[in-house]
Parts: C-alpha cells; structure tokens; sequence
C-alpha cells in the first residue's frame, strides 16, 4: 500500500511509503503553496480512496 498527495484530483500524484510521511509532506507542501493538499491510500486490490486533506 502506498499514499499519494495530490493539489488537485487531476494532478499528477506525489507519491509517500506511509500514512505519516504523506501527511508531513502535505503539511509542508500546503504551507508552500498557500492551499490545502489531498492524501489518498492506494491499494493493488481495491484501488484508491481518498482519505483526507491537509492544510
């Protein structure tokens, strides 16, 4: 399982190893780019969902 971090739905994805990682990217990415950023957890079997935002 990985985790993308993504400014918009259609952007190309940011990829993390984990949860925790994805959301401390996130954090620094939104603070850099003035907006809230989008994690999703990425499965092999089930696809992606989106998990939440960070600001």
């Amino acid at each position: 399982m990985t985790y993308e971090l993504r400014d918009d739905p259609d952007d190309l994805p940011i990829i993390c190893a984990t949860e925790a990682e994805a959301r401390r990217r996130g954090r620094r990415r939104a603070a850099r780019i003035g907006q809230p950023v989008l994690i999703y957890e990425v499965d092999d079997r089930h696809g992606e969902r989106f998990i939440g935002t960070v600001d």
